[in-house]
């Protein structure tokens, strides 16, 4: 039996409780990738992680962005620093996601490209178009031991000529291991394993998520990806456009989010339903509640919609 099957961390006890995964996509409006094959220690953002200032201040305009930055290695490329090295700008709005690989000869360089563009709508146009899905693997074992021991075989089991699959640094929901986002739209899964993450990924090419596995897309907040996981749940639509949240307020018991399919829009109610507090990753000892919610659907009339 592969280590992996055996593994005990944080991610066999939400497998073991059935942890639901809708709503536990991270939050981010674009990323910047860029490449990194040596070591990313611990926290790769840091004044002592292995880009020094660069990667400070980098973080520091991502975060003003609301851009996700990540170090990325290719899988079928060894692990050694090099200073050419790819960089990709990413958004992930649902009016319009897009993808720019670039090219940089110093880390420093990386701090000379329009960041910034990835938060919004319209690529710069200074790279070459991304025309075909990228697939980010959670690999980061320094910060939580579950991404390298189950995401590892991951990667390496959907590694291909095209050079779509990257090893990545963190993208949160380590007990969801083996986790990955599908760019340019941002589409999280989890609980993969070399068996079955071929089929989703080959699934995904093709427009189509596996809810098995769908976590919730990164640009809605946690509500909305509920919602948007019980409406593609209730009524079987696993088309990437199939599904679109159009709205979402408050009420007096949770959320209400409008959300638009290929036969009309629906109002689904979501309801906070606290699980028991857990460790929910390996590394800290701090406590976490998990809420994946409790839903009802309502499909909204003609008259209701005008």
């Amino acid at each position: 039996m592969p280590a992996s099957e055996r593994w005990g961390g944080c991610a066999a006890v939400a497998r073991e409780s059935d942890e639901s995964l809708r709503g536990t996509a991270a939050r981010a409006d674009g990323w910047v990738l860029i490449e990194h094959r040596g070591p990313w220690g611990t926290e790769p953002w840091g004044p002592d992680g292995p880009l020094g200032r660069i990667g400070v201040e980098l973080a520091r305009r991502c975060s003003a962005a609301r851009v996700r930055p990540q170090l990325v290695r290719d899988t079928r490329l060894p692990r050694n620093s090099t200073d050419v090295r790819r960089v990709f700008l990413v958004h992930s709005g649902r009016s319009g996601p897009w993808a720019e690989q670039y090219t940089v000869d110093a880390v420093e360089q990386v701090l000379e490209l329009p960041l910034e563009a990835a938060s919004g709508d319209t690529p710069p146009g200074l790279g070459i178009s991304v025309e075909q899905p990228l697939y980010l693997v959670c690999t980061h074992g320094k910060k939580d031991p579950c991404c390298a021991v189950l995401g590892r075989p991951v990667a390496t089991a959907l590694s291909r000529p095209d050079g779509r699959v990257w090893e990545s640094t963190h993208l949160g929901g380590d007990r969801y291991a083996a986790g990955m986002v599908a760019l340019p739209e941002g589409s999280y899964y989890g609980n993969l394993t070399p068996a079955n993450a071929p089929a989703v990924v080959d699934g995904h090419d093709r427009g189509q998520l596996s809810l098995q596995h769908y976590r919730g897309r990164c640009t809605d907040d946690t509500a909305v990806q509920i919602a948007e996981h019980a409406v593609r749940t209730e009524y079987g639509l696993t088309g990437i456009h199939d599904v679109r949240p159009t709205a979402a307020t408050a009420s007096d018991s949770g959320m209400d989010v409008v959300v638009a399919t290929t036969t009309g829009s629906v109002q689904v109610r979501v309801t906070p339903n606290p699980e028991a507090p857990r460790r929910t990753t390996c590394r800290s000892e701090a406590v976490a509640t998990p809420d994946h919610g409790i839903t009802s659907i309502r499909p909204i009339s003609a008259t209701e919609r005008v």
